[in-house]
């Protein structure tokens, strides 16, 4: 069992964690790393104040299952809508998405141009397949859980026109001028 603060209560960057395994080779193995990878007395004196505190966890819990899966949703429904396969998730705050069909060649370089205008033209930081040892071309992490449902919304919509017009036009066509409305 691996359990982060980083994930489980959405405190990105506060580098918190437990591995919980009965397997004695595997622990011996990890034994070692704890020289790098402790965990300051103050950061342990916080997570034992939170973790303590029955009724916040509670509500904390709750209150974000009900937002990630709402998050979920809205990322979803917008991917059917824009007709983009991707891989449901069963649990997690991410979303594996393809965009393949927009690109002209199925190369790391034609998604690295297609994440270039995610970027530039749309305001996204999406993490491409490239990055995460894919081995096709096309493929796109969406974190869903980052923002707040409203901004994903925005998001999602500045994504879908991006998309609308990369498959209307030519690659060569796509331009500041042509691409200015994605933001609007």
């Amino acid at each position: 069992m691996v359990w982060a603060v980083s994930k489980d209560f959405g405190g990105s960057g506060l580098r918190v964690g437990v591995v919980y395994s009965q397997n004695e080779i595997f622990m011996e193995g990890l034994a070692t790393s704890n020289i790098f990878s402790g965990v300051s007395g103050p950061m342990q004196y916080l997570m034992c104040e939170i973790l303590t505190d029955d009724a916040f966890v509670d509500r904390f819990l709750e209150e974000s299952r009900t937002r990630v899966i709402q998050s979920y949703r809205i990322c979803t429904a917008k991917l059917e809508e824009m007709v983009l396969p991707f891989v449901p998730a069963e649990a997690g705050l991410f979303v594996y998405v393809d965009f393949s069909s927009l690109l002209p060649e199925k190369t790391f370089e034609w998604e690295r141009k297609l994440g270039e205008l995610m970027f530039e033209y749309a305001h996204l930081v999406l993490t491409p397949g490239a990055s995460q040892r894919e081995t096709r071309p096309g493929m796109f992490r969406i974190c869903y859980a980052w923002v707040h449902p409203s901004i994903l919304e925005v998001a999602m919509e500045r994504l879908s026109r991006l998309v609308a017009k990369v498959r209307r036009m030519d690659w060569s066509d796509l331009q500041s001028r042509s691409l200015s409305s994605v933001l609007e």
